[in-house]
């Protein structure tokens, strides 16, 4: 049963959806050990805020500048999270693939700093 705290997060803050994916070791067909990417959860409820602008770093490389995003997800507490989890977001129609930093918990639900580095 969810504390009243959790309903109420749950009711009301909680509108967006996440998958969580991470590298796992498994065994390919031959008996090698291998990594492979494998969702952990689905559907996950949560909450996407902005942490801050998105920024160019002012570093380019031949091709173009690094730009990097940092956003801010809150969910549950019962969900496992680990730093450098692949993090898949719905938010208001739009889709955010982000890295997942170490998550901050608190006793009412968990705070994850996401970031991502893509080139413009």
């Amino acid at each position: 049963m969810l504390n009243p705290c959790s309903a109420l997060l749950a009711q009301y803050m909680y509108k967006d959806r996440c998958t969580i994916a991470r590298q796992v070791e498994t065994t390919d067909d031959i008996g090698a050990d291998v990594y492979e990417m494998k969702d952990i959860y689905t559907n996950v409820p949560c909450k996407l805020g902005q942490t801050g602008q998105s920024s160019m770093n002012g570093q380019s490389t031949d091709r173009a500048f690094m730009i990097q995003d940092h956003l801010r997800l809150s969910l549950p507490i019962g969900y496992d999270v680990k730093e450098n989890d692949i993090i898949t977001i719905q938010h208001k129609g739009q889709t955010f693939v982000m890295r997942s930093d170490t998550p901050f918990k608190y006793m009412s639900h968990q705070e994850i700093a996401l970031f991502r580095i893509s080139e413009a």
